[in-house]
């Protein structure tokens, strides 16, 4: 019988805030401050807006000869209590509710529309109109691949993951095929030219290989591989082209 541990609950619950609002707070840090001063603003200028609310159904259902008080308050302190008031709750529920209505977001939230936002700037349909391919997920991901640190990883290091390109390096995960799923270690690589096909993923291969002491065929027309540092690692390469081959 395996006893619950909660200090491991506890460190997971730990590393996925820092994955989550670490890197946030690594990106936006240097505006820190500027964030603070226009949060606080803006809920200032709220409470102010609500309070003027709630002072004008007081005053239009004052008694009579009651002196009307002016709408403007500028006391920071009942400002933001007036946010609390039932007057001040119903007003932010309303707004709230409006900005999902007319929001995107809100929206797909309210109409349980399962639509996902491409990284290329449109959403795809769960109907497959315009299509189903895309980015996995990260749920796509866990049923093929790992991700993690290096070190943790043992299957073929197929790339490195950032959810944003600003993010500092050490909220950076690395990617790998999972062990023992049916699939192989076969990869097909797609890029652009000078998008590092060659750099990061062909002259790694060529280089672990040749430490592995291992022989290796390389298709290569444009010399490439010749152009590696095969002889300092021991390796003797033998080129033979195919000019006046039957």
């Amino acid at each position: 019988m395996r006893i619950f541990k909660l200090s491991e609950r506890i460190g997971k619950l730990e590393a996925a805030a820092e994955r989550r609002f670490g890197r946030v707070f690594e990106r936006h840090k240097g505006k820190l401050w500027m964030y603070i001063f226009f949060g606080v603003l803006g809920l200032y200028l709220y409470g102010m807006f609500v309070n003027s609310i709630k002072i004008g159904m007081e005053n239009t259902f004052a008694a009579a000869g009651t002196l009307a008080r002016p709408l403007l308050e500028w006391n920071p302190f009942l400002n933001l209590a007036a946010l609390f008031s039932p007057i001040g709750l119903g007003v932010t529920f309303i707004t709230v509710l409006l900005t999902m209505l007319v929001t995107k977001k809100g929206y797909r939230l309210l109409s349980g529309n399962k639509s996902i936002k491409d990284k290329r700037g449109f959403d795809i349909l769960p109907d497959g109109t315009h299509g189903t391919s895309g980015f996995m997920s990260r749920k796509e991901m866990e049923s093929v691949l790992d991700t993690g640190k290096v070190a943790d990883l043992d299957g073929t290091i197929l790339g490195k993951l950032k959810e944003h390109p600003n993010d500092d390096d050490r909220f950076t995960e690395y990617v790998s095929l999972k062990r023992n799923i049916g699939l192989n270690d076969h990869i097909l690589v797609f890029g652009a030219t000078r998008s590092g096909k060659s750099r990061s993923i062909v002259l790694q291969s060529i280089a672990f290989t040749a430490l592995a002491g291992e022989s290796m065929l390389v298709n290569d027309p444009k010399g490439g591989a010749t152009r590696t540092q095969l002889k300092r690692l021991g390796v003797e390469p033998v080129k033979r082209g195919m000019k006046g081959a039957a």
